[in-house]
């Protein structure tokens, strides 16, 4: 009777014991995981699990859409067996190339927004009550309905990204011209595979390289057709500084300039004689009242996306051999190539005749 009395007049638990009971017994269930995880157990790394769950899941819906583009499987039609293996590898790569390839993170972001439709294109999913705008380049945009999203003309039909893919093509037709009929494909550059002659750690910057250049290619068509709308508004008769040069230019920034030159400067008399259309340059005064012929502003754009291709990937080999990753990368490799203790890039097949040699020597 005593001890009842005695239990009965014991104090209540104060507040603090009263939350550490309760705390004990509560936990967070993970997304994707049937289990409770206690809160005195929670690791930062599943917290932050927590916080990024909607966003994760996301992603993962955008990753899927973009492999089923990259393999050309329509939303449409019902999922095949190989898009979830061909979905795991490329988060693999994605995860490979962010932290394997040293290399400056300008030229992996591209890649990194095009995967979950992070351009800012007009019709993308994220800018779905933005009207998809004409490209310059003229194939593409308008009232009508598209054939494909925004993300494959920009990065595959348009003829700013034929314009790098040629040069990619050419390069593997040298070495294997059976197996690269037909050039790349789309699954090969968008998810980072590599094609049949070519390394796969060569091909990871070949590759972000190519899609970089055709987002400057982008920008380089909008601002040369911005910049002709506006000579043709302004006076014609404004008479042209002489052009200068600043600096002595090292070889391979020669080879690129050569390269644009020609490409953006070709006179009317060559271009009737190489059987194009002479249509597409403009005329434009001089100091000496001559006429000289220009470029179209689609020729300038390829010119420089193919340039800028061109030179993204000699910075690449300018840092030295990587690590890990190209044992097997001989003296004979496609673009980039390993002689002697040097990493070497190769040039536009247009200012070089290193093409003709490789093509006698064999591979």
């Amino acid at each position: 009777m005593e001890d009842r009395m005695q239990q009965q007049l014991q104090a209540p638990p104060d507040c603090t014991t009263v939350m550490a009971m309760i705390v004990r017994r509560l936990g967070w269930r993970l997304p994707g995981d049937s289990g409770i995880v206690p809160f005195y157990h929670l690791t930062v790394s599943q917290a932050t699990q927590l916080q990024g769950g909607s966003t994760t899941e996301e992603r993962l819906e955008l990753l899927t859409a973009f492999v089923r583009e990259a393999l050309g499987v329509s939303t449409d039609s019902p999922t095949p067996p190989y898009l979830a293996t061909n979905l795991q590898h490329f988060q693999a790569t994605l995860t490979r190339l962010w932290t394997a390839v040293h290399w400056e993170n300008k030229n992996k972001e591209t890649l990194w927004r095009l995967v979950v439709d992070g351009i800012p294109l007009p019709g993308n999913t994220h800018l779905s009550r933005v009207p998809i705008k004409p490209c310059e380049c003229g194939s593409y945009g308008g009232d009508t309905d598209q054939p494909y999203s925004p993300r494959m003309h920009h990065f595959w039909e348009c003829p700013i990204a034929k314009a790098v893919r040629e040069q990619i093509d050419r390069h593997l037709r040298l070495l294997s011209p059976a197996t690269i009929e037909g050039g790349i494909t789309r699954q090969q550059l968008w998810l980072v595979q590599a094609p049949t002659g070519c390394e796969q750690a060569p091909w990871d910057v070949i590759a972000m390289a190519a899609l970089s250049s055709m987002e400057y290619g982008r920008y380089c068509l909008r601002a040369a057709t911005r910049e002709q709308r506006q000579q043709g508004a302004s006076t014609h008769g404004r008479q042209q500084q002489p052009q200068t040069r600043t600096a002595e230019q090292g070889p391979r920034q020669r080879a690129i300039t050569d390269f644009f030159n020609r490409l953006g400067g070709f006179t009317q008399e060559e271009d009737e004689a190489a059987n194009t259309h002479p249509s597409i340059y403009t005329t434009q005064p001089t100091l000496d009242n001559a006429v000289q012929t220009t470029a179209s502003p689609l020729d300038q754009a390829q010119a420089r996306t193919v340039a800028d291709f061109w030179t993204r990937l000699h910075s690449f080999a300018a840092l030295g051999i990587p690590k890990y990753g190209w044992d097997r990368v001989g003296p004979h490799h496609p673009i980039l190539a390993i002689v002697g203790a040097q990493l070497r890039c190769d040039s536009p097949m247009e200012i070089t005749d290193r093409g003709s040699e490789r093509a006698e020597q064999g591979p």
